[in-house]
Formats: structure tokens, C-alpha cells, sequence
């Protein structure tokens, strides 16, 4: 009988090692399976994530191949085509102006290349003031330069076309303010092609808040690359204008 006993026993033993044994190989068969669908998962993942980084990067070379050089003519750009970020409002272009006439063709503006860039440069440190350049002037063609003189014979405003003209014939000068985000022109010492002393710089009598706007727009100007004229807070010269020669560019070739 107690042969009977021990061999029950021994084989109950044995029934619950075996069946302790199943579960572990099943919960480790489990386990198993859950780490391998996790590392599927995040190889699934990395292949996305991978897959939108090569589309990314294609889409920024599909960008930069559509990026195209301005047209150049005779070393001239069209400030629109190398940044949009200006407000022009080309004043000749209209008869908005000291001469009551339109003396531009178009209202397109052109500048030297190398100046350009630096217009660029100096539009965007505006930018980060929440500002923005406005241009009334750039190139400006020598028979345009000769109607002004015409009408002011003061070399103060208008440089000679005959002794030496004016660095807007060689499309390295600018006339220009400042416009807030909505447009607005910051309040200056005086309006544009004012010929009286209100333009000088060293005017006594301009508002505190006229001489601060000058000193953000000239501040920058110059650690752009320009310097400026006494008689006129709105016009600056190309640092670099002495290695260009004056120039009559037909605007109209712009254009086209």
C-alpha cells in the first residue's frame, strides 16, 4: 500500500513540474512575441520617420532649383526679383513728385547688384524691429538726372549731370524710409524731396520721435554698407559706389 503512495505521489509531483514548465515556455513564448512586435513597430516607425526626412530634403532641393538669379544687365538687378520684402513706391514713376511729372517709364526698381545685396541685408535687420524698407528712389537714368537740374539748380538737392552727376546714375544710392507692419511711414524729419532745411539731419527743430525713427533707419543703413548725405535724412550712398562708373540703363529692358 505504501509502494501504492509514494508512486501516486511521485507522479503528482511530476504532473505539476511539467505543468509549471508549459506556462513558463508560454509566458516566455509571449513575451517573446511582444518584444518582436515592438521591434517591428519601431523599425516601422524609423522607416517613417526616415521617409519623411528624404521627402523633406527633396522638397528643399526642389526649392532651391526653383530659386533663379535675377536678370543682370550691365551689372544691374531688379531689386523685386532678388527680395519681395520691399515696399517701392518709385516716386518719378508718378507725377507724385517735386517736378509735377512722370519721368520714369515703369515703375520698376534697379540698383547695382552688390548693392542690392546689401539692401537686402539692411531689410532684414529691419525686419526683426518689425520694419521694413519703403524705396522712393534707386537707379535713376541720366536724362532724368538733367529734368532735375533743370528745375533745381541747387547742388545741395540735385547733383549736376554735367560735373560728376549723382550716384543714383550709377545705381548705388537709395532714397528711403520705414514702414511699420501695417504700411505705415514711420514719422520722419521732413517728407521725401523736401529742398528746405527740415531734410538735414542736423535739423534742431525735428520731434524727438522723428530723430529716433532717423537714427534706427541710419544706424542700420551704414552697418549695412551705405553712408549718408547732410541735406538729406532719406538718401544713402553704396560705400563702394567709387569702383562704378555712371550708367544709362534702358529700364524698359527690365521688363521684358
Amino acid at each position: 500500500m505504501r509502494k501504492i503512495w509514494s508512486l501516486i505521489l511521485i507522479l503528482s509531483v511530476t504532473v505539476n513540474l511539467f505543468a509549471v514548465s508549459c506556462n513558463r515556455n508560454i509566458k516566455n513564448n509571449k513575451t517573446a512575441k511582444v518584444v518582436e512586435e515592438i521591434n517591428i513597430d519601431e523599425e516601422q516607425d524609423f522607416k517613417e520617420v526616415e521617409s519623411k526626412k528624404d521627402v523633406n530634403i527633396s522638397n528643399e532641393i526642389e526649392n532651391e532649383e526653383q530659386i533663379e538669379e535675377p536678370k543682370e544687365i550691365n551689372g544691374f538687378v531688379l531689386l523685386q526679383e532678388m527680395d519681395k520684402d520691399f515696399v517701392i513706391d518709385l516716386r518719378y514713376a508718378t507725377e507724385n513728385n517735386f517736378t509735377k511729372q512722370k519721368v520714369y517709364p515703369n515703375d520698376i526698381c534697379v540698383l547695382r547688384k552688390d548693392t542690392a545685396v546689401k539692401l537686402v541685408k539692411a531689410n532684414e535687420e529691419f525686419k526683426k524691429l518689425g520694419y521694413r524698407i519703403k524705396i522712393w528712389d534707386a537707379y535713376r537714368p541720366v536724362y532724368v538726372q538733367r529734368i532735375f537740374w533743370n528745375i533745381v539748380k541747387d547742388s545741395r538737392f540735385v547733383a549736376n549731370p554735367d560735373n560728376g552727376g549723382s550716384i543714383h546714375n550709377k545705381g548705388c544710392a537709395v532714397d528711403i524710409t520705414l514702414v511699420d507692419k501695417e504700411w505705415k511711414e514711420l514719422m520722419m524729419p521732413s517728407s521725401f524731396d523736401d529742398f528746405s532745411e527740415k531734410a538735414y539731419r542736423g535739423n534742431t527743430n525735428m520731434s524727438d520721435e522723428a530723430k529716433s525713427n532717423m537714427s534706427i533707419l541710419t544706424n542700420i543703413m551704414v552697418q549695412s554698407g551705405f553712408k549718408i548725405i547732410d541735406t538729406e535724412w532719406w538718401h544713402f550712398d553704396d560705400t563702394d559706389s567709387g569702383k562704378y562708373n555712371i550708367e544709362d540703363v534702358d529700364l524698359n529692358l527690365f521688363l521684358n
